[in-house]
């Protein structure tokens, strides 16, 4: 869900506080293992090949937490599953099909939280980019709907578009892929775990296209639609592994474990995984009690609306979370975002200046983003970071489709992020120089407001101010 990896997050602490002298020779351990016995690669090889697409809630997901946690017995690492129960989906045996000009079935993938309806054929009918007033004839009709920005402002969200659809009285909706080469993109249908209103598909670029010509050369398009896919509660769980601290409060270090089922996940989120295993390794084996506590934590069902992270803030409401980092899709390392909180720009300065063997080009932003992990909590007001990473092209081309194979996977950028993801987490697990606080909800307000989060939230209904 995203291109942009990393987090922390924070509150003040006083007390210990290791000397410059053991901070950097626990630095410099901490990086040459990460290079000299890296086992993330390995342990991602395992989860892609072994578990397959792990859509929380499936045997495959479980499959998947099974493999990591064989790994953390390796090392000697407790750990613990922290189970939830949330609106779960299920992908059935769907179908897209056009009955005329001639038949033939589509490649495509019904989005998540589309549920099982009757199988029906209806008039394919073009609907822009989705907004209300282009879709004034879509009574009765399934919509083809592009994925182009309109030249008059952005473009309605897909979970605008399902609602508009369903307001103008459509039957379906079929989103085309903007990417060639038969690509699809999955995603979820609303952020609630509700039903969507219509069904919803993505198709691909190049079938879309296609449909679009027959169109605009007057040629009648029957589409039929048969979807088993359904909405029903299921039981997930988190995977947390705990280090402890001279104090209480902690630091969470986490990626979401969960990928889309149509592959095998390995760029989202499979790296992410990867790299917090290679942390909590590097950890147990060089600092293992620190200043605070952490919590590494593999999230699960971020893919369908971070209900993972939601149910660990919920579990630990009682807790001190002094720092958050989080790990979605990260690459090289090329940047730090601050995400709001720009008391800490100095803080990140001196990690930065620290790995100077690391290509900073993109330096310090400060932006707050939504849809991964980090965001239940950055809305409650706990500082949050994230960590830019490159990918190279081949990598993230395949973003929620059947590619997102291990073989897209670069090694040595996994690698990368392990060693400066460990020092950042040792860095923040000892830091004492900088005040945390947790923003107050008129800070919150005041920090959010007139931003992209602001506006993302509110659209996808999730604002909670």
């Amino acid at each position: 869900m995203k291109f942009f990896p990393l987090i922390l997050t924070a509150v003040v602490v006083i007390a210990f506080q290791p000397s410059q002298a053991q901070e950097s020779s626990v630095r410099r351990v901490l990086l040459g293992s990460a290079y000299a016995s890296h086992e993330g690669y390995r342990l991602l090889q395992r989860v892609c090949d072994e578990a397959g697409g792990r859509l929380a809630g499936s045997e495959a997901n479980d499959r998947a937490l099974g493999i990591l946690e064989d790994e953390l017995a390796r090392y000697r690492i407790g750990f613990r599953r922290e189970s939830f129960s949330m609106p779960g989906w299920v992908r059935g045996d769907d179908a897209v099909e056009v009955v005329s000009p001639f038949p033939r079935k589509l490649r495509a993938a019904a989005l998540g939280y589309v549920h099982h309806h009757p199988p029906f054929e209806s008039r394919l009918v073009w609907g822009g980019t989705g907004t209300e007033k282009e879709l004034t004839g879509a009574a009765d009709a399934i919509v083809l709907v592009d994925s182009e920005s309109p030249r008059d402002g952005e473009p309605p969200l897909r979970y605008e578009v399902i609602d508009n659809a369903a307001r103008a009285g459509a039957k379906g909706v079929l989103f085309v892929n903007d990417k060639p080469g038969g690509l699809v993109l999955t995603g979820v249908g609303n952020f609630q775990g509700n039903p969507c209103p219509v069904p919803a598909y993505s198709i691909t670029l190049e079938e879309g296209k296609w449909l679009r010509r027959l169109q605009i050369a007057g040629k009648e398009v029957r589409i039929r639609l048969t979807t088993n896919s359904r909405c029903m509660p299921v039981q997930s769980a988190n995977l947390v592994a705990s280090f402890p601290g001279k104090r209480q409060a902690r630091i969470v270090v986490g990626a979401h474990v969960d990928s889309w089922d149509i592959s095998q996940g390995a760029v989202d989120n499979g790296i992410g995984s990867a790299v917090l295993f290679e942390i909590a390794r590097l950890l147990s084996l060089h600092a293992d009690v620190n200043h605070f506590a952490i919590d590494v934590v593999w999230f699960n069902a971020e893919e369908l609306g971070l209900w993972g992270a939601k149910a660990y803030l919920t579990r630990h409401a009682a807790d001190s979370i002094v720092a958050l980092i989080n790990m979605d899709m990260p690459g090289r390392p090329t940047g730090i975002n601050v995400m709001g909180f720009d008391e800490f720009i100095p803080l990140v300065r001196g990690v930065m200046d620290s790995l100077k063997g690391f290509d900073w080009s993109q330096g310090i932003v400060s932006v707050p983003w939504s849809n991964s992990d980090h965001q239940p909590f950055l809305v409650q007001g706990i500082p949050c970071f994230t960590m830019a990473g490159h990918l190279e092209k081949e990598s993230v081309f395949h973003y929620h489709d059947f590619g997102d194979t291990f073989d897209k996977a670069d090694h040595r950028a996994l690698v990368d992020a392990a060693a400066a993801l460990s020092v950042l987490t040792y860095t923040l697990a000892n830091n004492t120089s900088v005040e945390y606080r947790i923003r107050s909800v008129a800070e919150r307000r005041a920090m959010f407001q007139g931003t992209g989060f602001e506006k993302r939230l509110k659209r996808q209904k999730e604002w909670p101010y």
